[in-house]
């Protein structure tokens, strides 16, 4: 799969669409009930967070300490926003999109963008690269 920025985006069908949008909102509801399967269900077993200032974080150990990690900063949800999609083959997407960070109180307390490379499973879509950045740092609880 190659991308290419000047890559018109793809005709993402709207189940796959929806299928997917159903993930990024677990992803953010793995935070709200603190449940860290539920963050790690969002992956694929190979997959991995590539993340500004740190190596990547691949596997579900890696992804467990990101996810602590993303907690301690006093993250209870997140909310993404598709902007688009590149690459649809059936197997692979990769997302381009916006996101925000929210505490316990609902107030936003961090945003950025993301691209995420998606792998069709059998059990759904699931991340399998994950690379975001923010547009600021993060504000600490």
């Amino acid at each position: 799969m190659a991308f290419h920025p000047s890559q018109a985006p793809s005709k993402l069908p709207a189940t796959e669409i929806q299928a997917i949008s159903e993930t990024n909102r677990h992803y953010g509801e793995a935070f709200a009930k603190s449940d860290s399967s539920i963050f790690l269900d969002c992956y694929a077993p190979d997959g991995c967070i590539l993340m500004q200032g740190a190596p990547a974080l691949c596997g579900p150990k890696a992804l467990l300490l990101f996810y602590k990690g993303a907690y301690k900063t006093g993250m209870r949800n997140i909310v993404f926003t598709s902007i688009n999609w590149y690459g649809y083959d059936g197997r692979y997407v990769t997302e381009q999109g916006t996101y925000q960070q929210f505490d316990a109180g609902d107030n936003i307390i961090g945003t950025g963008k993301y691209l995420v490379v998606w792998l069709k499973l059998k059990i759904g879509w699931r991340m399998l690269r994950d690379m975001f950045n923010a547009d600021a740092t993060p504000k600490m609880k």
